[in-house]
C-alpha cells in the first residue's frame, strides 16, 4: 500500500514537470514569433511657460509637451524613459535630455505621454529672438529627436522618436 502511494506521488510528479515544461515551451516558441515594431507618434501639443525673473540668470521656459502613441503591436508596451534633442525654430535648445515615463501603452490602442522639459537661462541666451517672438504670440516651430525606450515581453527594447510640430 505504501509503495503504491510512492509510485503514485512520483508519477504525479512527474506529469506536473512535463506540463510545466511543455507549456514553458509553447509559450516561448509565441514569443519568438512576436515581432514588436515601433509605435507612431504625434506631437499632440505644447505649452511653452515663460518664468522672466530678475536676475535675468534665474529666468527660464518651461516646455510641457503632449504627445500620442499609437501602439500598432499585439501587446501592451510600457514606455520606460525618452532620450532626446530639442530644436526650436530649428535652434538646438537641449541635448541628451532623459525623461523618464512608465506609461502603459496597450495593445492596439493609444497612450497619452506628457513630457516636461525646462530650459534654463545658458539656453535662453542662444533663442532670444524665438521667445521675443512667443511673447508677441509668435507661433514657434518645435523638433523632438531621440530615443525611446519601452520594456515589452521580450525585454527592453529601443525604438528612434522623430516629431516635429508645424
Amino acid at each position: 500500500m505504501k509503495r503504491n502511494r510512492s509510485c503514485a506521488t512520483l508519477l504525479t510528479g512527474v506529469c506536473i514537470i512535463l506540463s510545466v515544461v511543455t507549456l514553458a515551451l509553447s509559450g516561448c516558441r509565441s514569443l519568438a514569433g512576436l515581432n514588436i515594431v515601433n509605435p507612431r507618434y504625434a506631437l499632440r501639443g505644447v505649452v511653452p511657460h515663460v518664468a522672466i525673473a530678475l536676475p535675468l540668470s534665474q529666468s527660464a521656459i518651461d516646455f510641457d509637451f503632449n504627445i500620442e502613441v499609437d501602439n500598432p503591436n499585439p501587446v501592451a508596451l510600457r514606455l520606460d524613459w525618452l532620450d532626446f534633442d530639442l530644436a526650436v525654430n530649428d535652434t538646438p535648445v537641449l541635448t541628451s535630455v532623459r525623461a523618464e515615463q512608465g506609461v502603459r501603452i496597450p495593445a492596439h490602442g493609444i497612450g497619452d505621454v506628457r513630457l516636461r522639459t525646462r530650459v534654463d537661462y545658458q539656453n535662453l541666451k542662444t533663442l532670444f529672438r524665438q521667445v521675443a517672438d512667443m511673447v508677441q504670440g509668435n507661433r514657434a516651430t518645435y523638433t523632438i529627436r531621440g530615443n525611446a525606450y519601452y520594456q515589452t515581453p521580450l525585454g527592453q527594447m529601443r525604438f528612434p522618436l522623430t516629431l516635429y510640430s508645424r
